[in-house]
């Protein structure tokens, strides 16, 4: 599923940048699966020494992409659901 960015927003905290928000989405048009997921990029997931300022909007959409996979990815459980 190739996923897209539809936003990405800057959160400020006592005037300077703390965090981003990106709006990521994507579809599959064989099966209509979709995702829509809402990812919150931190300063300590950025490159040791980047800032919001000087990182790139591509790195910031790459690491809420790894997020979202990160999110997403099954996990082992010890519990199964009833059916």
């Amino acid at each position: 599923m190739d996923i897209q960015v539809n936003s990405l927003n800057y959160n400020f905290a006592n005037g300077t940048i703390d965090s981003a928000q990106v709006g990521l989405y994507g579809r599959d048009a064989t099966s209509g699966n979709y995702i829509n997921a809402q990812i919150k990029v931190e300063q300590s997931d950025l490159a040791e020494g980047a800032t919001f300022l000087t990182a790139s909007m591509a790195d910031i959409v790459a690491i809420a992409k790894k997020k979202l996979a990160a999110d997403t990815a099954l996990k082992d459980s010890t519990t199964t659901q009833a059916q």
